[in-house]
């Protein structure tokens, strides 16, 4: 399976010189942390009012919970962008490497798998070496689990997921519009925070629809709204546990 857009690879050679050099900042890097899975979990423990009441008291539920306020911080007070220049560099930057793995695939052998990398000509062989076992192992860890995220943190340029960036984006979205709608009129139906963003075309009423249809779009409605925020914050509830990306307990 493909686990890193071409884009992201031919736009984090420009960083080459800068990693042989040792010589990264947070500044420079910021423009290659959007739209990827990190950014999703980042903005799940935004979501998660539990993950923030930990940071604020200092008890956390699990150990997974607590190593990743190890590895994020309290995310109360900052943007995604401000959190990379703050914290998140100093974690997460160590996964832009001159190596980008563009391909990652999983033999038949039981625990056999192949790594295709593309290098720069500007890569020394030692960094080279020392690149590609940093990848062998993060693979080697998603492998050795569930293949979640959460299980290698700093597998994120390369993770891929059978729940897509997109999904988990739209999610949380819906959850953050929900939360904040319900927080400034308590009376506002699901379906009608339904209808708002339009989250199932055939629910949506049409000029001339009998009152009982309407109804029931109304209904069909709501369910398809509950749907998505079960998984949303099914996702954010796992996220604060350590534990992501997961629908499911």
């Amino acid at each position: 399976m493909k686990l890193q857009k071409l884009e992201w690879a031919l736009a984090a050679r420009k960083l080459v010189p800068l990693i042989a050099a040792g010589r990264m900042r947070s500044d420079v890097t910021e423009p290659f942390i959007h739209g990827t899975y990190l950014e999703a979990w980042f903005r799940c423990l935004k979501c998660s009012k539990e993950f923030t009441h930990s940071c604020r008291t200092g008890i956390f539920a699990s150990k997974g919970a607590f190593d990743t306020y190890r590895m994020f911080g309290p995310l109360e007070d900052l943007n995604y962008s401000d959190w990379w220049l703050t914290k998140g560099h100093s974690f997460f930057s160590e996964s832009i490497t001159t190596l980008q793995v563009t391909l990652y695939m999983q033999r038949k052998d039981a625990g056999v798998f192949s790594v295709s990398v593309d290098a720069s000509q500007d890569t020394s062989s030692q960094l080279a070496g020392r690149e590609f076992g940093f990848w062998l192992h993060q693979i080697s860890l998603l492998n050795a689990g569930e293949g979640l995220l959460s299980e290698a943190p700093l597998a994120w340029p390369i993770f891929k997921s059978r729940i897509s960036y997109e999904a988990i984006s739209q999610l949380v979205s819906i959850v953050e519009i929900h939360d904040q709608v319900i927080r400034n009129a308590p009376g506002t139906n699901q379906w009608q925070i339904g209808e708002q963003l339009r989250l199932n075309p055939k629910a949506m009423p049409r000029p001339g629809d009998f009152p009982s249809l309407i109804t029931e779009k109304h209904r069909v409605m709501g369910q398809t709204v509950s749907c998505y925020l079960k998984k949303g914050r099914a996702l954010v509830n796992n996220a604060c546990k350590g534990i992501f990306p997961k629908y499911g307990a």
